[in-house]
């Protein structure tokens, strides 16, 4: 009996996960074990280039409302390049939660897909700055991976490029608290890198208890009191997903983070 209400709570629980997001759960149109063939590692590269060009394009351009539709065609066309790796090749699984990878926080929806925006903290010189740095590592990790002649390397260095991408757009936009491993990676719970407001408040103390179990205790006023809602409710639903050696806060303790990053969130 036990076993099957198990069964009936994790397809409940299955099913709502879907309802929130809907392309979260869409696996991969090819194999994971797929790799690109020698010709579509060259639409790659090609793509890397349109890329490279749009920040050269952005550097040389001095009027401010063309270089911030430049900015933001550079940073949803690095998201389209991340969403064809995933579409096509399995990139991201299992280390994120599938595509759009970009339902962890705000978004904006484009083609029936869900775009971050260009951060607003970022002028276009510090973007060109930032991003031309990910390009070059970009393009010498596309040359290891052309060069690598067995598959399952080509795939993992496919995979290497996708979590670097991730990782360094996840900084950009203010988010880098998200990829600080905790137990779940076998490392020690990681403290917040700046103290917490209201430090002995209950919200507080629950986000010391239970965020910090799989990353960094994120900053209230990262987000608006709305992203917060939707953030932490997608964050619960999947620590209820059986993650091992990971405790769940109950619905209480979730009114009381919710509540706690509410009142504390960026206005």
């Amino acid at each position: 009996m036990s076993i099957l209400l198990g069964a009936i709570r994790a397809a409940l629980l299955c099913k709502f996960f879907v309802a929130l997001t809907p392309a979260l759960a869409q696996p991969p149109a090819r194999s994971e074990a797929a790799a690109p063939t020698d010709a579509e590692l060259r639409e790659l590269e090609q793509q890397i280039k349109s890329l490279q060009q749009q920040l050269d394009q952005i550097n040389a351009t001095r009027d401010a409302a063309p270089r911030q539709r430049l900015m933001q065609l550079n940073w949803q066309g690095m998201q389209n390049y991340m969403g064809q790796m995933h579409d096509r090749w399995g990139m991201g699984y299992p280390w994120s939660a599938g595509y759009p990878w970009m339902r962890m926080g705000p978004g904006m929806m484009s083609g029936g897909r869900v775009f971050w925006p260009v951060p607003n903290d970022l002028t276009p010189d510090q973007y060109v700055q930032q991003m031309g740095e990910q390009m070059k590592l970009m393009q010498e990790q596309m040359n290891k991976i052309a060069q690598a002649s067995d598959p399952q390397e080509r795939q993992h260095l496919m995979q290497e490029q996708w979590q670097t991408m991730y990782q360094q757009m996840q900084t950009m936009r203010g988010m880098g608290w998200m990829l600080e491993s905790g137990p779940m990676m076998g490392h020690a719970p990681m403290p917040s890198a700046k103290a917490l407001p209201d430090a002995d408040s209950a919200g507080a103390k629950l986000i010391s208890m239970y965020c910090v179990q799989c990353h960094a205790a994120p900053q209230p006023t990262l987000l608006t009191a709305k992203d917060w809602t939707g953030l932490t409710q997608r964050m619960h639903i999947r620590m209820e997903g059986g993650w091992p050696g990971v405790k769940t806060p109950t619905e209480q303790d979730m009114k009381t983070i919710v509540a706690y990053m509410q009142k504390h969130a960026r206005q």
